[in-house]
């Protein structure tokens, strides 16, 4: 009877045991469900403050050209108020910006959905390097700054990639750093190993704090400095070069102390082209139109865009149909 009593006992702690075990692990469970939702909930408010930032960059970025369009618009209706080749200018410029905008989000757009694709062009690397430090060393000394860059002998005559982008990344480090350089230095210099191209841009300019290390690769965001805040640009070129970069099977990355000066390093992969048969043919710039005579349709619901086109078309020889819709369109077409 006592050993029955005892087996009883030992079942019923042994029963409390595994309610408390079950009880325990519902607990630990109900602890890790809460603090995964919370981590969920942090992302997405975080995802939607980013989101938030990003819509008012975009449209801060946005309106500053569109005023400036919209008020010398303005002032040119009013007969001499304003000198009209000037207010061209001025509108042209601010076109121009508005376009690089809008480049840049649509670049942007591109990359995050996964549709833009990467050229396979075959690219005279020590040419292409010697015609864009030609293009800034002209900025750089207007500046009354210095560009230096030395050719590396070990750079492959040509490379495989995409020219235009390499370009893009290129441009927007080598400007950025004449933009923030007041005075002094600013260095290229190339390396090249293993199909591994590294680039490094190196100023004296006003340098970048600590803390917008990562920041200034962000949209719209220039970091904290006031001096980066009065510079002309779209606020895109940075986050647009890594992304890019990161496409092209690198990166790039700074260094950087305020009031020194920085240094990007951008690292690219360029496989050596050795088939260059098509690549050596000279290449020849397009400039205008040298053709016979042409008829051109020119189909748009924007009278503005279609007077902008006859204007252009027109001195060039061409004869200009204008039509409005694509039933005007076919119509015109027909005749």
């Amino acid at each position: 009877m006592l050993f029955v009593r005892g087996r009883k006992q030992l079942r019923e702690a042994e029963d409390r045991d595994a309610q408390i075990r079950h009880l325990t692990d519902e607990v630990a469970r109900l602890h890790d469900t809460e603090a995964a939702l919370q981590k969920a909930r942090d992302a997405a408010e975080a995802a939607n403050l980013a989101k938030t930032r990003y819509l008012v960059g975009v449209s801060h970025e946005i309106r500053a050209p569109l005023n400036a369009i919209y008020g010398y618009g303005q002032l040119l209706e009013r007969a001499g108020a304003i000198d009209p080749a000037e207010a061209a200018r001025v509108i042209r410029r601010s076109a121009e910006h508005l376009t690089n905008i809008v480049d840049g989000l649509l670049d942007i757009s591109r990359i995050e959905s996964g549709v833009m694709t990467l050229a396979r062009d075959v690219v005279p690397l020590p040419e292409f390097l010697d015609a864009i430090v030609a293009m800034f060393r002209v900025q750089a000394e207007a500046k009354g700054l210095r560009l230096d860059y030395a050719a590396p002998r070990n750079l492959p005559a040509y490379v495989r990639a995409d020219e235009k982008r390499l370009r893009q990344i290129l441009v927007n480090l080598l400007s950025n750093a004449i933009k923030y350089t007041p005075v002094g230095t600013i260095t290229l210099s190339v390396r090249y190993s293993g199909m591994i191209a590294t680039f490094e841009i190196a100023d004296t300019g006003i340098g970048i704090p600590p803390a917008d290390l990562e920041r200034i690769f962000e949209p719209f965001d220039r970091g904290s400095s006031d001096v980066a805040h009065g510079q002309p640009g779209t606020g895109l070129g940075l986050a647009i070069t890594r992304v890019l970069a990161q496409l092209m099977g690198g990166d790039v990355s700074v260094t950087s102390t305020a009031d020194v000066g920085s240094r990007f390093r951008l690292r690219v992969m360029l496989s050596e082209a050795r088939d260059v048969s098509v690549a050596t043919a000279r290449r020849r710039s397009i400039t205008g139109y040298s053709g016979p005579p042409r008829t051109i349709l020119a189909i748009d619901d924007d009278p503005a865009q279609l007077a902008v086109l006859q204007g252009l078309l027109r001195p060039l020889g061409f004869s200009v149909y204008a039509a409005s819709g694509g039933a005007e369109g076919i119509d015109l077409a027909l005749r």
